[in-house]
């Protein structure tokens, strides 16, 4: 049952933040002249495909976490009355309710409209849909004094890496488009947008994340001694490396965009790289949503 939950948090962890990284691409990065009719219907389907998986692996993430809370098997857990009973008289269930909504609400903005607003619309959506999770994690599941900034941090956190590294996928689907049908100078524009947008949301990551760290480790022996230490070393090398990955792009390609056209190929192949190692990285935060928190001790 554990593996199933852990593929179903990450599942569900990376088709959200594709979502938003889908989504975040299209406005932040993509130039007007990319954003036309057909352009649109292509992200619709992308994100939808992002949406069913969410919707997929939450229902087996929420079956499972009711199995665990009514010490049955998952057959037996598999009860119309039990599912409204946690959906409605415990916090976590409610927060799924208010994430089902937001779903269906962009699901509907996904199917029958295209015009900019309703991507803007969109995107708040799906923001809201990331941050949630929060709710859903060790911050929301704390109860000191700490709960308001954890939760904070966690917020900060999920919104980042919904633009980088989950923008990636996206970004890279943008590269190989551009290059394809020939137009460089739209590729130039779209890495130098993404450069600069990735330098803000990893500065975040990184401050989030320590800041979550000092709250779920603690000191440095609960750091190297718990499972869940170990996970976040782990998880921090992962992002370490992918960071590395970026800079090369950043201060070895990107001066090259304008005078070197295999730079772009070259950018582009380590961006599918980082989008690899951040695929990992979501696997981790998977592992570790179902440990206690360092500090706790295993």
């Amino acid at each position: 049952m554990t593996l199933l939950l852990i593929l179903s948090r990450a599942i569900h962890f990376g088709s959200c933040l594709l979502l938003l990284g889908f989504i975040a691409v299209r406005l932040l990065v993509e130039s007007p002249a990319a954003t036309d009719l057909s352009a649109s219907r292509r992200l619709s389907r992308q994100c939808m495909v992002c949406l069913f998986a969410a919707a997929g692996s939450g229902f087996l993430w929420l079956w499972e976490a009711i199995a665990g809370m009514s010490d049955s098997g998952l057959l037996e857990s598999l009860n119309p009355s039990l599912f409204g009973m946690v959906l409605t008289q415990t916090t976590p269930g409610q927060i799924w309710i208010v994430r089902c909504v937001l779903a269906a609400a962009l699901l509907l903005l996904l199917v029958f409209s295209h015009p900019r607003w309703t991507w803007i619309a969109a995107a708040i959506l799906a923001a809201a849909l990331v941050t949630s999770l929060a709710w859903l994690g060790h911050a929301g599941a704390s109860e000191d004094g700490h709960r308001p900034w954890m939760l904070a941090c966690d917020v900060a956190h999920l919104l980042a890496a919904g633009v980088w590294p989950a923008g990636l996928l996206p970004f890279a689907l943008l590269l190989r488009r551009l290059m394809k049908v020939g137009s460089l100078p739209a590729a130039r524009a779209a890495a130098r947008k993404f450069s600069a947008m990735s330098l803000v949301t990893v500065a975040v990551l990184a401050a989030s994340g320590v800041v979550n760290a000092c709250f779920l480790v603690g000191s440095f022996h609960a750091l190297v001694t718990s499972n869940y230490g170990r996970l976040l070393i782990i998880k921090v090398a992962l992002f370490a490396i992918t960071v590395a990955l970026g800079a090369s792009n950043l201060l070895m390609h990107k001066p090259r965009l304008e005078t070197a056209p295999e730079a772009l190929n070259a950018m582009a192949s380590k961006v599918w790289l980082e989008f690899a190692l951040g695929t990992l990285i979501v696997l981790v935060v998977a592992i570790m949503g179902t440990l206690p928190p360092a500090w706790t001790g295993d």
